[in-house]
């Protein structure tokens, strides 16, 4: 079976899908949820990925997120991979913990946003078990549901500070209507919104459409290769690390090198960001295996917000990257 294409671009917004392996369970109690969630925090701040909302279940979760830097294939990837290997060290096992790829769906945002919203927020009560019971039981489960964003969306108290609430809450007066048009969906029988999605991978109008057509090149190339494609002009590592050493006249050799520090950290940063080299590639470059890496990227971010003159050179070559891949 061909895999999923990838349809990548900055501010593209995905509800993304992902089951356990032979449908069994991705949690075996709260503290694996808890554990799911804290490594969902680190690797959407790490790769400046906005989790908008989220539902886990016992087998599966759902997220709606939005990639301001058209990452989302290797957002997924770190985020997949570390929640496996933190789980399965936590319980002594090897092997896969989830089925095969993710699923993920692009999304246009008006009207969708607000409707997929409340279809993951509502999963919990869409099972068996739930099925005979009143629409008022029903709410009093969700409302206290830990493990998802809804209580945070009627109850200003209970948010996280790095979900991005306001998104979806943008599209009600207030949190009481938020609660008034969840509670409208449980007294009401409603379509899968996925049964709307087109071309298998997006969930939006025919003017969305073809605007993401319009966007793409090479149309029926792309059908054929069942991989990513970013709807920026890729640059290869040898591109960030020429820009970074001109923008901050630092030779090749030394940015490579340990002495390079801060700017050798924003250089992978900024390979990370723009090309579609995984980590292990660009540690390939820089002598340093995947996790060192990651580890680098990790430590600069509260270097750039400490340091003025670091947080000003930053900027700098992202803006000179983003000329580039314009």
């Amino acid at each position: 079976m061909a895999r999923q294409l990838r349809i990548e671009f900055p501010g593209a917004l995905y509800h993304v899908l992902s089951r356990g392996n032979e449908r069994n369970p991705i949690f075996k109690k709260d503290s694996d949820r808890a554990l799911f969630i804290a490594t969902l925090k680190d690797s959407a701040e790490l790769a400046g990925v906005e989790v908008i909302s989220y539902v886990l279940m016992d087998n599966h979760y759902h997220m709606i997120i939005e990639t301001p830097n058209a990452n989302l294939s290797r957002f997924m990837r770190h985020f997949g991979l570390t929640y496996t290997v933190r789980f399965n060290k936590k319980y002594g096992r090897s092997g896969h913990l989830f089925q095969g790829r993710y699923k993920a769906i692009l999304i246009e945002e008006d009207p969708y946003l607000m409707v997929l919203s409340r279809y993951i927020h509502l999963n919990p009560v869409r099972t068996k078990e739930w099925e005979d019971k009143k629409a008022e039981e029903k709410w009093e489960y969700l409302k206290e549901y830990q493990w998802s964003t809804l209580p945070g969306c009627i109850e200003k108290k209970k948010r996280a500070a790095w979900i991005k609430y306001d998104k979806t809450m943008g599209y009600f007066a207030n949190p009481q209507a938020y609660k008034e048009y969840m509670i409208e969906g449980l007294n009401t029988t409603l379509d899968s919104p996925f049964k709307e999605i087109k071309s298998q991978i997006i969930l939006g109008s025919e003017g969305f459409v073809d605007k993401l057509k319009r966007y793409l090149k090479e149309e029926t190339k792309m059908r054929e290769i069942p991989a990513l494609r970013t709807l920026k002009k890729t640059l290869t590592i040898e591109d960030i690390i020429r820009e970074v050493g001109d923008c901050f006249h630092i030779k090749k050799e030394a940015l490579i090198s340990k002495s390079g520090r801060e700017m050798r950290q924003i250089a992978m940063e900024m390979a990370y960001r723009y090309t579609n080299n995984n980590q292990e590639d660009i540690g390939k470059v820089f002598g340093v295996d995947y996790s060192t890496v990651s580890q680098n990227r990790k430590r600069l971010k509260p270097k750039i917000e400490k340091d003025l003159k670091l947080s000003k050179a930053f900027k700098k070559i992202v803006e000179r990257l983003d000329e580039m891949s314009n």
